[in-house]
């Protein structure tokens, strides 16, 4: 009988094997690929953080109009933190009082310009208040407030150097005397941000501008132009400061100042 032999086939063609990839050549193509991951990346964050920058200022930009225009159709008042009236029917932030962003909703276009995108909301502030969304209005000196300070935009000096609004939050190192080194807690912002003359509350609450946009902050300003620059060039850091011929200045008088200002305080309203 005979006998019939056979073979086990072979597994792989030599076709098959010059098609395939080795484990070295599949390892170097691993590595490139993460080579250029880490090239691409943070190329890629950079460009979301532009394009957020890009999106806040627009908004910032709509703030500072509507600021203008408010006063424009206010008999020349300056819009005010808050009116002591309940919030209107539809109101973005409803309440016992009437916040800035819905006294100046008319103006705006959109209900999220008053958004900055590098963020995703924020809660109540440690003073109260209702969550800000991460650009806010000055307080006390570039708003009114209450019956005690009722200013007219008219009486202004040099508006192009003024900002009412800017990016900001609650700073977690608020001692530190440099403004660009500041960091935001997180989800803490408020619809307001405070001056050095908010006396006590300056540093209890300090809602301060913050360097959100690669280590910039959006600044909206009374003529109704907004930048991004660094937190320093609001000069908060100069408080009590000089005037120009080096008298010592701190500021309004209805904040217990002596009248006198320093021309690097692009967040006050002095010199009246």
């Amino acid at each position: 009988m005979k006998t019939q032999t056979y073979h086990q086939p072979e597994r792989f063609s030599r076709r098959d094997r010059e098609l395939g990839f080795t484990l070295i050549e599949l390892l170097v193509v691993i590595a490139i690929i993460g080579i250029l991951a880490s090239l691409l990346l943070p190329a890629l964050a950079r460009a979301k953080q532009k394009g957020q920058s890009v999106r806040c200022l627009s908004n910032v930009r709509q703030m500072s109009l509507g600021y203008y225009l408010y006063a424009d159709e206010h008999s020349d008042n300056v819009v005010t933190l808050y009116l002591f009236e309940p919030a209107p029917t539809n109101a973005l932030f409803p309440g016992s009082v009437t916040w800035w962003v819905d006294l100046l909703r008319p103006y705006l276009f959109g209900t999220n310009v008053t958004e900055c995108p590098g963020i995703k909301g924020g809660v109540t502030g440690t003073a109260g208040g209702p969550g800000g969304r991460g650009i806010a209005l000055s307080h006390p000196e570039l708003s009114a407030w209450s019956t005690a300070w009722r200013p007219k935009l008219a009486g202004m000096k040099t508006p192009t150097k003024k900002a009412p609004f800017a990016d900001s939050g609650l700073i977690g190192n608020p001692l530190d005397r440099d403004p660009d080194n500041w960091v935001e807690v997180p989800r803490q912002q408020s619809l307001y941000w405070r001056v050095p003359t908010n006396a006590g509350y300056y540093n209890d609450d300090p809602q301060r501008p913050v360097g959100r946009h690669g280590r910039r902050c959006v600044f909206g300003f009374a003529d109704g132009h907004g930048e991004a620059a660094k937190v320093s060039s609001m000069g908060l850091q100069f408080y009590p400061g000089r005037t120009s011929s080096g008298r010592p200045a701190t500021g309004m008088p209805w904040l217990g100042g002596n009248g006198l200002y320093d021309e690097r305080w692009l967040w006050s309203w002095g010199p009246e």
